[in-house]
Order: structure tokens, then C-alpha cells, then sequence
């Protein structure tokens, strides 16, 4: 079987290893076609990661926009497919990108006989202006499979006319290798980390509630170390916020650091915090730190904000998103009673295990492809 991803997450070695888990569990024959560069306002400019031994093939094409999901368009006439003719093609750019109408019209041209798939995050509603509301429509058209990655991505993408197989899939898993349990304590000794050590990684802005996290805090009943690692326009904020902590209580606030130095500083973390808030704009779509945290075995508190309480399920806490009473009681709960942090902690790591490592992702994939063509 002969397979076409394309979307620039797999421009990152760390998510190109869920398509190594695909080809593995597979007679998968697997291209990738990547943007040649993606533009990130954290993370800058981003170049592909090559593997040479990979099972699969990576093949960065030129693109205009990069940096822009929906809009960003390949300089490609064929998008490889003339010489490739894949069975299956898998864009995870949404379903009304730019990109997305691009494969449709080179499958109609060159692949016709191929099953064609897309992916989306997208889990508000909407209504796209023209001519962008006809683009979609004809990307729904010619649809045969769709993966969205939480459930009301999944309403979202039935009330705009699909009605063609679905399946509810993150994009990407967690490699249980990299992120596991461990002491912490070179990040602990590094870092000054001595009081109960409450986490979060991300990105510095008013919608993953740290304005929450910091009211809780306030009225916390004991010592604590705040350990944050992450950039963004609340970063000024914060340090001033920390500035005024009284003694036994700590910010500590360190810039992003490369993904697979993520799982040392969470390993330093008692407890993780995800207290993100619903607003006009934008809602947790998945929470993939989460999983991230609960593979490291740490315990994970998280806000009822969209998908996060799905993605927690019975192995963590989930408090009502901007409510700082309740986020300060989840952490005086965790802080006081270590047996039900460390018993949380193993809840989230089997999670994991069951139903987020690189290995289970693909398998769900290869399986939805696999009903796409009947076999």
C-alpha cells in the first residue's frame, strides 16, 4: 500500500515518529511532503528534520505563505503523485486549507484511484467568508475519509456538510521513552527546586489561564515552586507577579527549551497545571502537554476547558476553567496527600500507555486507512 502524508508538522524529528511507527506496524510504502520552511512566532523559522535511515521518504517542496496553516500553497504541478500513485493521501492541514485544494486537484489529475483524507483541529464554529466558504465546500466534496483530533471538531466538521467516515484521533502520540518517570534532580539542583514544585510548559498568553494560576496561588496555604517553561507576551507579567511573592514561595521562569529537553523539567514537577480558558477565538484543542506530563508520571490538573477533561479522563483532576478557588483547592489536595499525587501519577502514565504512545497513534491510523480501501 502506497501512502502520501503531507503537513508541516513532520518538518520536527520528534513528530516524524509517528510515521516511523506507521511504516513498522505496516507494508506501508510511506512520502512525505513537507513545506521547505514554516515560519513559528515562538519557535521561528523551522527547517525539515532528514532522516537518512528513515523507512519512509521526506520531500521538502517549496511553499508561498509559509507560516499561514490555511492559506500556505505548495510550488509543486504534481505534488509527487505522478510518479508515486499513492493509494491513500493524508493532508493534516484542515479541511478548507489551501494546501488541501491542491492535493484534491493533483489526485483528480494524476491519482484518481487514490482514497484522500484530511485532518483537523479546528473545535470552534464557524462560517468562512468567500471564496474561502466555496473552497471548503469543494474540499468537503471530494472528501472520502476525515481524522479530526477532538470531539467537537468532529460536530463542527458533520454541521459543515461531511458526512463521510470520521474517526476522532490525536495527530500525534508521545514517545514513552523520552518522556517517562525520573527523579529530576539535575533540573532540581540547577534550577534552586526545593519546596513542592507546581509545573507548566507552554506558551505565555492570557488564554492558557495563568492569570488563573497565579490568583490560585495567592491564596495557596504553604511553600511552593512555580516552575514555567515557555515564552510569550506574558512573560513581563509574570516576573513582576513573581517579584512580589513573599518568602517560601517561588517563580521560577525559564525560556522554551528544545522539545526533548521538555520531559528533565517535567520529571522536576510534583504536579502539572493546564488551567486554559474558553474564549471567542480559541479553546484547548487537545492539551498535548498533558499526555506529555502523564508520561513522565507526573499528576495533572487541568481546567474543564474543551477537550482536556477527554484527554485526562479519571487519571488527573479537572477543575471549572477560571475559577481560582477550585484550582487553589486541586493543588492543596495534591500538596497535602502525596499518596494520591503518586497514585495519579501512575493512572496518567497507563493512560498514556493505552492510548497515547507514537505506536497506538499509528495503529489507529493505519486502521482507518485500512476501512478507507476495504481491506
Amino acid at each position: 500500500m502506497r501512502v502520501l502524508y503531507s503537513s508541516h508538522t513532520y518538518l520536527v524529528g520528534e513528530n516524524q515518529k509517528k510515521l516511523e511507527s506507521i511504516v513498522k506496524q505496516s507494508d506501508i510504502e510511506l512520502d512525505v511532503v513537507v513545506p521547505h520552511l514554516w515560519k513559528e512566532p515562538v519557535l521561528g523559522t523551522i527547517y525539515p528534520h532528514i532522516d537518512k535511515d528513515a523507512s519512509y521518504n521526506i520531500f521538502p517542496t517549496r511553499i508561498l505563505f509559509p507560516g499561514n496553516e490555511m492559506r500556505f500553497m505548495y510550488l509543486s504541478l504534481d505534488l509527487y503523485m505522478q510518479n508515486f500513485q499513492p493509494d491513500v493521501i493524508v493532508v493534516e492541514n484542515g479541511v478548507g486549507a489551501l494546501s488541501y485544494t491542491q492535493f484534491l486537484l493533483c489526485k483528480r489529475k494524476f491519482a484518481p484511484q487514490a482514497k484522500i483524507v484530511f485532518f483537523t483541529w479546528w473545535n470552534i464554529p464557524y462560517r468562512a467568508r468567500q471564496p474561502f466558504r466555496a473552497i471548503e465546500s469543494f474540499n468537503i466534496t471530494g472528501t472520502d475519509g476525515a481524522i479530526v483530533g477532538n470531539v467537537e471538531a468532529k460536530n463542527i466538521v458533520r454541521s459543515q456538510g461531511y458526512v463521510g467516515p470520521l474517526t476522532i484521533l490525536p495527530q500525534l502520540g508521545v514517545d514513552t521513552d523520552l518522556f517517562a518517570g525520573g527523579d529530576g534532580k539535575d533540573i532540581k539542583r540547577h534550577l534552586g527546586l526545593h519546596k513542592f514544585v507546581i509545573g507548566y510548559a507552554g506558551r505565555l498568553v492570557p488564554e492558557k489561564g495563568l492569570r488563573v494560576l497565579m490568583d490560585a496561588l495567592d491564596i495557596f496555604q504553604g511553600q511552593f515552586d512555580l516552575l514555567i517553561v515557555g515564552s510569550g507576551e506574558m512573560e513581563d507579567e509574570l516576573r513582576f507577579w513573581g517579584s512580589t511573592l513573599p518568602k517560601g514561595k517561588n517563580l521560577h521562569l525559564h525560556n522554551s527549551v528544545p522539545h526533548a529537553q521538555i520531559p528533565e523539567f517535567m520529571q522536576a514537577m510534583d504536579v502539572f497545571v493546564l488551567p486554559s480558558l474558553t474564549t471567542s477565538h480559541w479553546k484547548e484543542q487537545f492539551g498535548h502537554v498533558l499526555i506529555e506530563a502523564m508520561a513522565c508520571e507526573v499528576a495533572v490538573i487541568g481546567s474543564n476547558s474543551a477537550e482536556i477533561p477527554n484527554v485526562i479522563g479519571s487519571s488527573g483532576m479537572v477543575v471549572p476553567e477560571g475559577d481560582s478557588n477550585r484550582l487553589c483547592d486541586a493543588l492543596q489536595q495534591l500538596s497535602d496527600n502525596e499518596s494520591e499525587r503518586i497514585d495519579l501519577s501512575k493512572k496518567g502514565r497507563l493512560r498514556v500507555l493505552e492510548n497515547y504512545t507514537n505506536e497506538k497513534i499509528a495503529s489507529h491510523t493505519i486502521e482507518f486507512i485500512e476501512q478507507l480501501l476495504g481491506t
